[in-house]
């Protein structure tokens, strides 16, 4: 290495080092001057400092996570893969090993006004278009979305796969909302359409209140066109009366195309939920009631998650009951699900889920399962 060429970035690097060292020295000499005129108290003063710190600090661990980002907020590249196990209990089912899902994702911000998202999905019948949709946010309170994107009914719909404390969503979602038991067929909870949200009534640091409502086809996503001329209506509002805290309510009024032979027919749902997180412990439930035709539906679910070692181990309980048919007395199934959560680091964990089915029949069914799910994301 030539000698001019080590005496250059030494110079340069001494010169950004300096730069940098005196500038944070200049915001303490600040700081005590206008503590020695009286404009700033030695508390205000130490605020400072500490609002300073954790600003710091906050953009050190945001510039060390984990992941593949490129070109800055324009290009950010992520993706999830969780494969499954199941053993099943029933005779004449048998155990098997899966790609649950398999997922990447393109996201990026174009200017602090316009975003995008394209969401992929691999496995099983091939590649098909998870998310696709654009944004424009005016601010906090009012944002635009167009394109392919989640319908914004149930909480648990709306958390992201890889951050569900179970492997599973419960039965009434998977039925409702437009998943694996929706007359509709599993739309993976996406519509095509347009969509305006947004949080507004700041306290402290946050919100104390969220809402979306959107225009829909109600065909479902990763379609061409739409089964029918009607447009569905879907809108959520949420309220946080304390930090952590939401409690929520929502509906989706629509047409769809199904039956045999398909035709066009009422697809109505209305819901709320709460969730509560504070410290390792979190609290959440969900009710969600829908009309298809002539038959009404309903379901509910409560579950606890503990983190028995912080950030490591986490155990959680659920409750879930589902009624396919009200008008039927003897076809309400109940699952009780005992969960464990591993995790070796912020981006890989294994989950072990028993779940105990019992349905209201004269003669129970042995079909309870026990699920191990390893989940990667980056």
């Amino acid at each position: 290495m030539k000698l001019p060429y080590v005496i250059s970035t030494v110079l340069l690097l001494s010169i950004l080092f300096t730069s940098i060292s005196l500038k944070a020295q200049q915001n303490e000499d600040l700081l005590n001057l206008l503590i020695k005129k009286n404009v700033l108290s030695q508390q205000e003063a130490d605020s400072i400092r500490a609002d300073q710190a954790i600003k710091a600090q906050a953009k050190k661990d945001k510039e060390n996570q984990h992941g593949i980002t490129i070109g800055s907020r324009a290009l950010q590249i992520s993706g999830l893969a969780q494969v499954r196990y199941q053993g099943f209990e029933q005779s004449g089912v048998n155990n098997a090993f899966d790609l649950h899902r398999i997922r990447l994702d393109v996201r990026g911000d174009v200017t602090d006004s316009w975003s995008y998202d394209i969401y992929t999905e691999y496995g099983g019948t091939g590649v098909k278009l998870v998310d696709a949709w654009a944004s424009y946010k005016v601010g906090s309170y009012l944002k635009f979305t167009a394109g392919q994107f989640k319908v914004p009914f149930s909480l648990e719909s709306l958390i992201s796969d890889q951050q569900l404390e179970f492997i599973d969503r419960s039965q009434v979602v998977e039925a409702l909302v437009g998943r694996s038991k929706d007359v509709i067929g599993n739309q993976n909870a996406r519509d095509i359409g347009i969509q305006i949200s947004g949080s507004f009534a700041k306290l402290d640091d946050f919100n104390l209140f969220d809402y979306s409502f959107g225009v829909f086809n109600g065909a479902g996503y990763d379609v061409t066109t739409d089964n029918n001329n009607h447009k569905d209506l879907g809108g959520r509002f949420t309220v946080h009366p304390i930090k952590n805290l939401s409690v929520s309510a929502d509906f989706y009024n629509g047409v769809g195309n199904y039956g045999t032979p398909a035709k066009n027919q009422t697809r109505n749902r209305g819901g709320f939920d709460a969730r509560y997180v504070v410290g390792g412990l979190s609290l959440q439930a969900e009710y969600d009631k829908g009309t298809d035709g002539t038959i009404k539906r309903d379901g509910w679910f409560g579950q606890a998650a503990y983190f028995v070692v912080p950030k490591k181990l986490q155990l959680a309980a659920k409750y879930d009951t589902y009624d396919p048919n009200k008008a039927v007395t003897t076809d309400r199934t109940k699952i009780y699900t005992a969960g464990a959560n591993y995790y070796f680091n912020d981006w890989t964990r294994i989950t072990v889920d028993y779940l105990d089915r019992r349905e209201e029949t004269a003669t129970q069914l042995k079909n309870n399962i026990l699920e191990v799910q390893l989940q990667v994301t980056f």
